[in-house]
């Protein structure tokens, strides 16, 4: 993902915008002061201080500011081959409707350091350094009430998917079906693919294999194991289709992968 437009106004009088078609990339509007509105999906929402929203990319909208109390806002537009995939994840979900947001200081010293740094210029460097600090910037809102990593959650759809991610996790070196994730969890397939879904974007099995993938890039990263040892270890008996699967979950084949990546 990338930052494409950034910025800040102040006291917002009359401030209003409607996009019958969106807009390309998803916008992040938080409200540090004073009052507005947000309509998505033809529901009409009051944003409050202290409140955040995300539109997503190409969905209709209108916002503004309250003729009484008009906001005062700072603004980002992201975008990237990665924001329909991250629209679907439920963390950002939760922020296409208003928000409470308790991270103000962290958020705007971030803001403001990205803003001064696009005022000196646009090299390289200065994008590459800005869009990270954007990362750090949207994980303030889309995680602030938490690290997603956690010993314990009192949550029983994310301890269900926690207990078949360590199950995945203690079996990366075997073939495992749905049916032998949901006897780890005790819950039917149909639940199971749901909620995992949700969560992760991701089916179960899809998900497995993702972490299959990366134990053969580590393999292939730092052994000399032929490729068809490395796949017979993690399961697949046949490498042919060990070979697709990788190509298509990284994008180039495993010999091309290891020519890229072998330490020196």
């Amino acid at each position: 993902m990338y930052l494409t437009d950034i910025g800040h106004y102040p006291n917002a009088q009359k401030h209003y915008t409607h996009r019958k078609k969106g807009s390309s990339e998803n916008i992040l509007i938080y409200c540090s002061k004073g009052e507005g509105w947000v309509t998505l999906n033809d529901q009409k929402h009051i944003v409050e201080e202290h409140t955040f929203f995300i539109l997503p990319q190409n969905v209709a909208h209108e916002y503004g500011a309250s003729s009484d109390n008009p906001w005062t806002i700072y603004w980002l537009k992201f975008g990237g081959d990665g924001l329909a995939g991250l629209n679907q994840l439920s963390f950002c979900k939760q922020s296409f409707l208003p928000q409470q947001f308790y991270h103000a200081e962290e958020a705007i010293r971030l803001f403001n350091e990205m803003y001064l740094i696009l005022e000196q210029g646009y090299s390289n460097s200065y994008l590459a350094y800005v869009n990270m600090l954007m990362i750090n910037f949207l994980t303030l809102f889309f995680f602030q009430h938490a690290s997603v990593i956690k010993k314990e959650t009192t949550n029983p759809h994310e301890r269900i998917i926690q207990k078949v991610i360590k199950n995945m996790k203690l079996n990366l070196r075997k073939s495992m079906t749905i049916t032998d994730l949901t006897d780890a969890c005790g819950c039917s397939a149909s639940h199971l693919s749901s909620i995992f879904k949700q969560s992760t974007g991701h089916s179960p099995i899809d998900y497995f294999n993702h972490l299959r993938i990366q134990k053969a890039c580590q393999e292939l990263h730092i052994s000399h194991k032929l490729i068809k040892e490395i796949a017979i270890d993690l399961g697949y008996t046949d490498q042919y289709y060990f070979s697709r699967l990788f190509r298509k979950v990284m994008g180039i084949s495993p010999n091309q992968y290891r020519q890229k990546n072998t330490l020196k």
